[in-house]
C-alpha cells in the first residue's frame, strides 16, 4: 500500500488581491523558508493572470502552487477544489486545510469526510458569517476558527458559542520615513483594492463638498469591482475632479506613496485589521479610519475617526491633524511605529499559525 505524504492545504482567492492575501503571502513565504509541506491552491476568483505568483512558482522548493479558474461561481469552485484534493488523494494526505474566504466554508463537510481538519481564519469583521445561516453550519464543522481582531473575536464567540483563537497580523519591519515638518495636508493617500466596502466614494463626495481643500486624494489598490471603479470615475468626471484624484491601481511597493502622502485615509464599510493602518504607523504617517469595529481599537483618538457616511467629519479630522504642534504630532507617529513593532510580528504570527496547523 502506498504511503501517502502528509500536507496541509492553504486556499487562496488569488496570489495578490487585499490585505487578507497579503498576510496569506507572509505566511506562505515563512513557510517555504521553514520548510513546511504546504500546498496552496489559488482559486483565481477573478479569473486573471498573475505575474507575482509566477516568480514564486519559479522560486520555492517546499511549497507547492495549483491554479484554477475559480471565478464568482461558488458551485464551480466547490467542483474545482473537490476536483483536485480527489486528484492528490493517492500520494498526499492533507491534514489539515485552512480557509479564509466565507464562499469556502461550503468545503468543510467534503473535507471532514475525507478526514482532513479544517481550520477558518476570519479576516474581516465576521458579518458575512453573522447574516447566511449556511455558512454559520459550515462553520460548525470546522475543527478551528481564528480571527485577526478582538472585534471579530468577541463576534464569532456570541454567535457560535466556542472559543475562537486570535492571531495578530504580521508587518514586515521597514525604515520610518522623515517625519513631516509641515502639518498642511496637500496629498491624502487611501491605498485599498477597489470595491464598495472600502467606501472610497465617500471620499470623492469629501472633494466635492469641501472645494476649500486643494490637495489631491490618490487611490492605490487592485480595481476589483470594475463596476465600481468606473461609478467612482464618473463621479469624478461629473464634477469635474481629475485635477485633484489619482487611481494608480495595484502598486507593488507603496513606500514611495507613503513617503509623499501627508495623511492615510482608510474610510471602509468593515475591516478586520486593516494592514493600511499597520503600514501607515510603521512608516510614520498620521493616519483617519473610519468609525467602525477593530478600527476603534486601533486607532484610539476619536478626533482620528468618521462616519461611514460624514464627509463632514473627514473634514473635522483633518483640522485635527493640520492643528497638532510639533511636540504632539511626532508623540502620535512614535507611539503608533512602537505598537506595530511591540504587537504585529510576522514570526509570531506565522509560529501560532503553524501551532494550530500541527496539531493534528
Amino acid at each position: 500500500m502506498l504511503k501517502r505524504k502528509k500536507r496541509i492545504l492553504l486556499l487562496m482567492r488569488e496570489y495578490v488581491l487585499g490585505g487578507a492575501e497579503t498576510q496569506f503571502r507572509y505566511l506562505v513565504e515563512y513557510a517555504e523558508s521553514h520548510k513546511w509541506k504546504l500546498d496552496v491552491l489559488i482559486e483565481h476568483d477573478l479569473n486573471k493572470e498573475d505575474d507575482i505568483l509566477k516568480k514564486y512558482l519559479r522560486s520555492f522548493r517546499s511549497i507547492r502552487f495549483y491554479e484554477m479558474n475559480g471565478g464568482r461561481d461558488c458551485g464551480k469552485l466547490y467542483y474545482s477544489i473537490m476536483l483536485h484534493v480527489l486528484r492528490e488523494i493517492v500520494h498526499t494526505k492533507y491534514n489539515v486545510c485552512l480557509i479564509y474566504y466565507p464562499p469556502d466554508l461550503t468545503i468543510a463537510l467534503f473535507m471532514r469526510i475525507l478526514g482532513t481538519r479544517v481550520v477558518y481564519s476570519e479576516r474581516v469583521d465576521a458579518t458575512d458569517i453573522a447574516i447566511n445561516e449556511y455558512y454559520q453550519k459550515c462553520l460548525k464543522l470546522c475543527d478551528w476558527i481564528l480571527v485577526n481582531s478582538k472585534y471579530a473575536k468577541e463576534k464569532l464567540e456570541r454567535l457560535t458559542g466556542r472559543k475562537v483563537g486570535l492571531i495578530r497580523n504580521g508587518k514586515p519591519v521597514v525604515t520610518q520615513l522623515p517625519i513631516k515638518k509641515e502639518r498642511e495636508i496637500c496629498r491624502m493617500l487611501v491605498p485599498a483594492r477597489i470595491v464598495p466596502p472600502k467606501n472610497q466614494m465617500l471620499l470623492l463626495y469629501y472633494l466635492k463638498e469641501y472645494p476649500d481643500f486643494t490637495g489631491k486624494l490618490i487611490f492605490a489598490g487592485l480595481e476589483e469591482d470594475k463596476t465600481y471603479w468606473n461609478k467612482l470615475k464618473q463621479f469624478v468626471r461629473r464634477n469635474n475632479l481629475w485635477s485633484q484624484v489619482e487611481f494608480l491601481g495595484h502598486v507593488d511597493n507603496l513606500e514611495k506613496e507613503y513617503e509623499k502622502a501627508d495623511l492615510i485615509v482608510l474610510p471602509s464599510i468593515a475591516e478586520g485589521t486593516p494592514n493600511v493602518v499597520l503600514e501607515a504607523y510603521a512608516y510614520g504617517r498620521p493616519v483617519i479610519v473610519s468609525d467602525v469595529g477593530e478600527e476603534r481599537n486601533l486607532v484610539k483618538n476619536p478626533r482620528l475617526r468618521f462616519g461611514v457616511k460624514n464627509p463632514e467629519e473627514i473634514d473635522s479630522c483633518i483640522k485635527y491633524v493640520e492643528g497638532l504642534s510639533d511636540n504632539l504630532y511626532r508623540e502620535l507617529i512614535e507611539r503608533n511605529r512602537k505598537i506595530v513593532i511591540e504587537n504585529y510580528s510576522i514570526e509570531k504570527m506565522c509560529n501560532s499559525f503553524y501551532k494550530v496547523l500541527s496539531r493534528w
